[in-house]
């Protein structure tokens, strides 16, 4: 009877340390303190706000600049007249985020929805919940608020380690590169 009565306790205290699946599935209640993680981490508001931010940059130019700015003619060409070709990347940048902010608008929600499943998959109530509770302390606001600029920290600091080498390693293959796509598309025969 001790025992029986001994294990009647322990089922919902281990049930309560496990993921919160039902038959592969998260539960309801693991799927709303998943939402409310995810909400916390990544408020939709701000979420939000950056992919304007992001789209108004492509809107710019900054991603047909960025996805180019290795090319070295590219380099060339735009140093020759800035203007005219910031003109021109603002154009296409227009043209790329007409056609880029509807999908990630769309992809803004499926990832949303993904991190809330991930959680909720791969962790408890209870350390979901408190992981909540810590992000909404000072200490994990502030680590939410500061890891963009962290982030940025770090990225600069490789990004000076490493450029200059990545740089002339490209430099280096440019060349050799032109002769495989050569090889890919050779010229055309001259027109009679």
């Amino acid at each position: 009877m001790r025992m029986m009565l001994a294990l009647a306790l322990a089922v919902p205290v281990i049930a309560a340390a496990q993921p919160a699946l039902a038959q592969g599935q998260p539960s309801a209640a693991a799927t709303a303190a998943a939402a409310t993680l995810v909400d916390t981490l990544t408020p939709p508001a701000s979420s939000k706000a950056a992919l304007d931010q992001q789209l108004a940059g492509v809107r710019q130019g900054n991603l047909i600049r960025a996805q180019l700015g290795n090319n070295p003619r590219f380099k060339e060409k735009a140093d020759r007249n800035e203007p005219a070709f910031t003109a021109a990347l603002a154009r296409m940048g227009v043209l790329q985020a007409n056609a880029l902010g509807p999908i990630y608008t769309e992809m803004q929600g499926s990832v949303r929805t993904a991190s809330i499943e991930a959680y909720a998959t791969n962790f408890t109530i209870p350390e979901m919940t408190a992981a909540t509770t810590f992000y909404r302390t000072p200490v994990g606001t502030k680590l939410l608020r500061t890891q963009p600029q962290l982030a940025a920290q770090v990225n600069q600091r490789v990004q000076q380690q490493f450029a200059p080498r990545l740089q002339a390693a490209q430099q280096a293959l440019a060349p050799k590169i032109d002769a495989e796509l050569k090889t890919l598309f050779p010229p055309l025969p001259a027109a009679k």
